[in-house]
């Protein structure tokens, strides 16, 4: 009797095409332990899927998923989400990664305390992509890097509170300006200080908070809670801290008279601007989700910005509004100079096959399906919104809390996804609270065909979710 042989991944791509189970026998040893057992990192989440990923082909993923019987389902999945927003090269990458090789020989290894030519080129880059958008001169901004979008907005905070602190006299000189605007349903990241500006119990009770400034939440979008919210705290208002696009509280844009709105409240009040692009930079069919024109005091870059290889975030904060004491800039750095070379590579790649553009024009494409697909199905999804290759399909009010369960089914209907929380705050008033939402952020090298593809799964996948 013949031995069978351990199935390998062309194997199990042929098995994913026609959605088979698969024999655990037939896996190798090591690969079956990890889809029964798991990877054995702390369920942080409080609650892992039962989904592996294996392998990237084009947009395509293969995944195997364990059920609750123990069954294996080989899946060939169509990837929009790229690892919340990081891998926007999708396999395209792999051309970056030919060059790889040369920046690890020439590239020294050297911290932040010694210049580099690469770290020189990458600011210059991303100085002059901001400045582009902002209709700035790139030299009028400053810029540092950290490892996680989290550091570098906890970075952005203590640039908040220590604007007009004398060090030499410990006086803080904008003392009467105690408090931060921060937005209902956003999310600036993991860390103690970002905490702050966090509007959710689950994160914020039984951690300590700033003394020394008051958050006040606002209502993303909304022109009469923003002049309201600036005249209740009219004199008293330091910094507002706002996202391109709400990303956590449901991918809500804002309008641009908002927008203005918003700048002309801020300088009247002398309060900084505070942008945070991490999840929505280069997704939306530009650098920046901003409108173009708008010049914010600091903004913040991260997630896409390391393409998925390792993590990177930048800060960068104009010279004449903001400015970085020395030691509380010093943060995790990730740019030395291989991986600010990598980076340059990667945003040469985006120049040079002006992906920018191309997502641009897909968005429209990309939006009209979702909106297609809501219409069709409303029983499921309320809404379809967003912008460029940045988007999301908001719950109807039967799913409006189960984001996890539907972005499970959309797996196995050949999808990934992820799910944004949405925005129950009971400050919020009934009519603007936003269900859970599926964020859907393709590569930017993704194609129509694609895409349609991907609508007619999600449109199946939401006809199974109208029968259960």
């Amino acid at each position: 009797m013949l031995e069978r042989l351990p199935l390998t991944h062309d194997d199990l791509w042929d098995a994913a095409r026609d959605n088979q189970i698969v024999d655990p026998d037939l896996l190798p040893e090591t690969l079956r332990t990890c889809v029964e057992q798991g990877d054995e990192v702390a369920d942080h989440y409080g609650g892992r899927t039962n989904f592996t990923f294996l392998n990237q082909k084009d947009t395509r993923i293969l995944t195997l998923e364990l059920s609750d019987s123990g069954v294996i389902q080989a899946r060939d999945v169509i990837n929009m989400s790229c690892g919340y927003g990081t891998g926007i090269l999708g396999d395209k990458i792999a051309e970056i990664g030919q060059q790889l090789p040369n920046f690890l020989v020439q590239s020294t290894t050297t911290n932040d305390e010694f210049h580099s030519l690469e770290r020189r080129q990458l600011v210059r880059n991303i100085k002059g992509m901001i400045g582009a958008h902002t209709a700035t001169s790139p030299d009028s901004w400053e810029i540092t890097f950290t490892s996680t979008g989290s550091e570098a907005m906890d970075l952005a905070l203590q640039l908040a509170c220590l604007d007009g602190f004398d060090l030499a006299r410990g006086i803080d000189t904008r003392a009467e300006k105690d408090v931060i605007i921060a937005c209902h349903g956003a999310w600036h990241g993991w860390s103690l200080g970002t905490n702050q500006m966090l509007d959710r119990r689950q994160f914020t009770d039984g951690l300590p908070r700033v003394q020394s400034v008051e958050t006040a939440y606002l209502v993303y979008g909304d022109m009469d809670h923003l002049e309201t919210l600036f005249e209740t705290y009219k004199g008293r208002i330091r910094a507002v801290f706002v996202e391109g696009i709400l990303g956590d509280g449901g991918i809500i844009p804002a309008s641009d008279a908002w927008w203005d709105s918003l700048f002309e409240h801020a300088a009247a009040e002398d309060a900084k601007v505070f942008d945070d692009e991490i999840l929505t930079g280069f997704r939306t069919g530009n650098i920046l989700a901003l409108p173009k024109g708008r010049v914010p005091d600091c903004i913040s870059l991260g997630k896409a910005l390391g393409f998925g290889l390792f993590p990177m975030s930048a800060l960068a904060w104009r010279k004449d509004r903001l400015r970085l004491r020395a030691g509380i800039g010093v943060r995790t750095f990730n740019a030395r100079p291989f991986q600010a070379a990598t980076v340059n590579a990667g945003l040469d790649y985006i120049a040079r096959h002006e992906l920018i553009e191309h997502s641009a024009r897909l968005g429209h494409f990309l939006l009209d399906g979702l909106k297609s697909v809501q219409a069709e199905h409303p029983e499921v999804f309320k809404e379809a919104r967003g912008q460029g290759l940045f988007a999301g399909l908001e719950l109807s009010k039967a799913f409006a809390r189960k984001g996890h369960l539907v972005r499970n089914e959309l797996v196995r209907h050949g999808v990934l996804t992820e799910t944004e929380s949405g925005l129950f705050n009971r400050k919020v008033p009934k009519e603007a609270r936003i269900n859970e939402t599926i964020r859907l952020t393709p590569p930017l090298t993704i194609h129509e065909d694609t895409l349609t593809e991907a609508m007619s799964r999600i449109s199946q996948c939401a006809k199974t979710l109208k029968s259960a």
